[in-house]
């Protein structure tokens, strides 16, 4: 028998928990043919000697919606061993959506996710309304991974309600509208149904984002449609209207109940502010487990720590006070900072807050325009205005205007204590996830925690065991997806697969790049020890680097369940 692809002599680790072996690994036709002592011969033969050979890594948080549009290698996820990403989370989608709903969801996702607009107006190829549609077109555009999509709540209600989806409740026959809508998207092959309650999200001018506006009902209703298909995960944000997180659990527990589907919840990290409810949270979910109640918690193994300037600042637009500044031109903000009316009314609000007066994690200058101030870089702002003889937000403000709003600031929110975030993302129910890739363009880049996850935590800091961790990105996302034919080495799987160096495999620093479809920057992050990656068969990382001229169709495909 002949082969298509042998890698022979790696350490495999085969994406199910169990002891890794070494031995080699066939592949043909896109799928997994042999896995252990491979005697025929390969059209292509690889020696992975001293190298680990796993499943391709799966991310089950991303924003790559609309970049996939124009970037068929969800990059940087792919940069890590990422084949196969999960987009639509978060209830934030481009698809459904009329003609005369994209300004106001390309806002949508500039306002909450941090995506350029301008970029999104060039890139994005309008080829598309129905979800099945959006699904479609990204197969015909051609991927270079995987991509299985949700169908997102505040698209669905745009679809059906118009502006008024950002105004008011849903009338009972909006609300079955919105149903057979979902009905449609699983059918058409979406993963699940995402949404969010989310307090922190809001859309153009300060307005809560669709989904926010749900009755408890309407939501019910859609995840009782998605379990009448018998197909879906639900996936939900955490922080929104009930009184603690744990009252928050058990309303999921209840659309859990309702679906008779599973439910992620995005997200547990630790909060210096109440540092026992993530154990709290996680005590109820065990409990829910037992009960049956499938809720799988998504964590991350990064602190949460935002960089930004005043041209851009997402971490303020939650705060009531920054809808002044949202609905007013950004010709008019230098103004607007500078009135001491609004600086008291940003003081005795946002001023309050650990982002300025927190001991653990306070705001810093990260960087600056003019030689005069570079003896600020890296100092605390209250440090700062210290020296400067002023309150912390007037020297804030006036710092960023001397520098015409170009300072650039950072504030590590959540996620700073080790032992605490080892204790949430090794817990056997989380899910890893929340790399949010594709997002935050300017805020953080966390596409490369696979690389991290490998690097810092398995070789350095022993938090998990190698085959552990690749279970926790492979089997385990694929599992709770419901992604059937990905996630393992097995005969038959699909030939997603990752080579990589246990002993030098880590995450870079972000680095800014300028490559959006209207020239815009974001942030990027590369890895060390990825050596190869395929999927379906197909190489995407070669000897540690990227096609520059791909050859032959894209690899990649759609994952439909419904299939």
């Amino acid at each position: 028998m002949s082969h298509d692809l042998v890698i022979r002599g790696g350490l495999i680790v085969d994406g199910t928990g169990a002891p890794a072996r070494h031995g080699d690994l066939a592949v043909a036709n896109g799928r997994i043919g042999e896995v252990g002592v491979v005697t025929a011969r390969g059209g292509r033969e690889i020696d992975a000697t001293g190298l680990a050979v796993a499943p391709g890594f799966i991310d089950p948080h991303t924003h790559y919606d609309a970049q996939l549009t124009w970037d068929p290698f969800a990059s940087c996820s792919s940069w890590h061993g990422v084949t196969t990403v999960v987009t639509g989370n978060c209830g934030f989608t481009i698809a459904p959506c009329r003609p005369r709903d994209r300004e106001a969801l390309m806002r949508m996702l500039q306002y909450v996710e941090g995506m350029s607009l301008e970029a999104m107006r060039k890139g994005i190829r309008w080829d598309f309304e129905s979800f099945r549609e959006y699904l479609d077109a990204l197969d015909r555009g051609g991927l270079w991974v995987n991509v299985g999509a949700l169908v997102g709540h505040s698209a669905v209600r745009q679809y059906v309600m118009g502006d008024a989806a950002w105004e008011r409740a849903a009338s009972a026959d909006e609300i079955a509208e919105m149903g057979a809508v979902v009905r449609e998207a699983i059918g058409a092959g979406a993963l699940g149904l995402s949404s969010s309650a989310n307090t922190n999200h809001v859309g153009d001018r300060g307005r809560p984002v669709p989904s926010r506006l749900a009755a408890d009902e309407e939501l019910t209703r859609l995840v009782e449609v998605m379990g009448e298909t018998g197909r879906g995960i639900l996936e939900l944000t955490i922080g929104g209207t009930r009184p603690d997180r744990v009252a928050e659990v058990d309303r999921f527990a209840e659309l859990a109940r309702a679906g008779r589907r599973p439910v992620t919840l995005v997200s547990i990290r630790h909060n210096p502010s109440r540092p026992a409810e993530h154990r709290e949270v996680l005590a109820r979910i065990e409990a829910l487990h037992r009960e049956g109640v499938p809720i799988y918690p998504q964590g991350t193994c990064s602190p949460l720590t935002a960089t930004f300037d005043l041209t851009g600042p997402f971490v303020f637009y939650r705060f009531p006070v920054w809808r002044r500044v949202m609905e007013t031109p950004l010709s008019g903000w230098r103004a607007l900072f500078r009135d001491p009316g609004f600086r008291q009314e940003f003081r005795s609000t946002v001023g309050r807050t650990p982002l300025f007066t927190g001991d653990t994690a306070p705001l810093r200058v990260h960087a600056v325009q003019s030689p005069a101030h570079a003896r600020f870089v890296g100092r605390p702002v209250a440090d700062v205005a210290r020296e400067m003889g002023k309150d912390v937000i007037d020297a804030f403000f006036d710092l960023a205007l001397d520098e015409d709003l170009k300072t650039e600031f950072t504030v590590a929110i959540l996620n700073t204590d080790a032992a605490s975030v080892a204790d949430i993302f090794t817990h056997p129910k989380t899910l890893l996830g929340l790399s949010d890739a594709g997002a935050h363009l300017t805020l953080f880049c966390e596409a490369g925690q696979t690389s991290r996850l490998l690097g810092q935590w398995v070789r350095e800091r022993k938090a998990l065991t190698l085959e552990e961790a690749v279970r926790r990105i492979t089997s385990m996302p694929a599992d709770v997806f419901g992604i059937r034919d990905r996630g393992r080495l097995t005969p038959g799987l699909a030939a997603d697969i990752v080579v990589f160096d246990p002993a030098t495999i880590s995450d870079h620093a972000p680095e800014v790049r300028h490559d959006l479809p209207d020239g815009g920057p974001r942030l990027v992050q590369r890895a060390s020890g990825l050596v190869w990656s395929f999927v379906n068969g197909r190489a995407v990382i070669s000897d540690g680097r990227l096609p520059e001229s791909p050859e032959g169709p894209p690899p990649g495909r759609v994952l439909r369940p419904a299939d």
